[in-house]
Parts: C-alpha cells; structure tokens; sequence
C-alpha cells in the first residue's frame, strides 16, 4: 500500500470538512426545532435557540449531543471502512472522512473540561454546588476519547510508512481544526456580521449560510473521485 495525492484532493477534501461541520451544527439546530417547536437561528460554526423556548433538563441534553452524535457517525464510518477487509478506495475515503471530522478538536473541548459531550453529562450528573465537576470532566474526556481513539489508531495504522505516520498523520489531525476555524470564523463569520448576503431565505438562516453549503456540496460533487485514491497498491 502506499499514498497517492492529486492536486485535487485538497478541494475535496475542504469540501468534505465544511460540509462534516454543517451537518454537525444543522443536528444541533434542527434538534432544537423539534423540541421547541420554533426556529432559532443558524450562523457559521453557531447555533441558537428561538428565544422563548424553554429548555428543561432533559431536553437540553438531546439538543446539545445532537452535534456530536452525528460527528461520532462519521467517525465510526470512517473506522469501519478503514477496517482491513475493504478496498483501498474505501480506506482512502474512511481516512478522508475520519479528519473531516475533526476528532481532535472533539478531544482539545474534552481536556478543557468543555464541548457538548461534557456539557451534557454535567447537565445529568453534576451536583448542583458543582463538587464533582471534576470527576465530570474527566467522565466527558474518557466519553470522547472512547469514541475518537480507535478511528484514529487505525488510521495511523494505515499510512504506510514511519515518515507518513511522523508527517502526514500530525498534519492531518491538527491542520483541519485551523482551516476550519480561519476561514469560518475568520471570514465567514465576518462577512455574515457585516452584512453581506444576511437576508433569511428561512426563519433564523441567513442566504450566505445556505450558498456555503450549496457551494461544497457542488466541489464535492465534481472533485470526491479524488477522495478515493489516497491509498493504493504499490507495483
């Protein structure tokens, strides 16, 4: 087995990374609508809840794990088509999808004593004069790691080679969260605040969020072939 790169792997794999943190805050706010039973509003990277719902406990939890819930589907669908008995095109595209996913920046919110995961199990579990907020945190972090580490295991596992697993697998885990980051909140966010495309198509969703979406649905759309020969036989 060895790495193959095409020049167009990077749009492709941009597109797969936006559109793998979309799907995790659309669950968010959608579990929000169907709770409240009303729209709150939808940025880039943010989410809010309509003002007047009122959240009991319960239901907060459902709402605040539903991100994450659909991130953990994407990373356990990831860890199964790396798995040995696939092809090496479906273990180009488990590794695409894996940090797509961003699973260290799920693991970073978890050592920090926050992200969903935690914030939901302080939401069932911590004393209301929060003397176990530790034991919390560390639960939350063992909660994420559970689901993160094995995709990522098998991953580093699959590169073929010690300089890859020493520079492709650290660029890969951590390079994702920044470009993410820079160009949602850097630019994006920035462009939604001055007012450029903010007129709601639908309750609480600005046009320029719904056009981002629509733009790397159609990059992927054009490029993911090239998603699917990262791994091939070597001759």
């Amino acid at each position: 087995m060895k790495i193959k790169f095409h020049f167009l792997y990077l749009p492709a794999f941009l597109a797969l990374l936006f559109l793998g943190q979309e799907l995790h805050d659309w669950a968010h706010f959608i579990a929000a609508e169907i709770f409240c039973g009303c729209w709150g509003s939808k940025g880039f990277d943010s989410w809010t809840i309509c003002d007047h719902c009122a959240i009991t406990k319960d239901i907060g939890v459902f709402i605040f794990f539903a991100g994450p819930f659909a991130t953990y589907i994407i990373i356990w669908s990831a860890w199964w088509l790396m798995s040995h008995n696939h092809t090496g095109k479906q273990r180009s595209a488990g590794f695409a999808l894996l940090f797509a996913a961003i699973p260290f920046v799920r693991i970073l919110a978890a050592m920090a004593g926050g992200g969903d995961e935690t914030r939901c199990l302080r939401e069932l579990f911590q004393n209301a004069d929060g003397s176990n907020r530790h034991i919390v945190a560390l639960a939350g972090l063992f909660f994420v790691c559970l689901l993160t580490i094995p995709a990522l295991l098998r991953a580093f596992i699959l590169l073929p080679g010690l300089r890859e697993k020493v520079f492709l697998f650290p660029i890969f885990l951590v390079v994702p969260m920044y470009v993410h980051q820079w160009i949602l909140k850097g630019l994006m966010t920035k462009l939604l605040e001055r007012g450029f495309l903010n007129n709601e198509v639908f309750p609480g969703i600005p046009i320029l969020v719904i056009a981002w979406a629509f733009l790397w649905i159609m990059v992927l759309w054009l490029t993911y072939k090239n998603l699917l020969n990262f791994f091939e036989k070597a001759v």
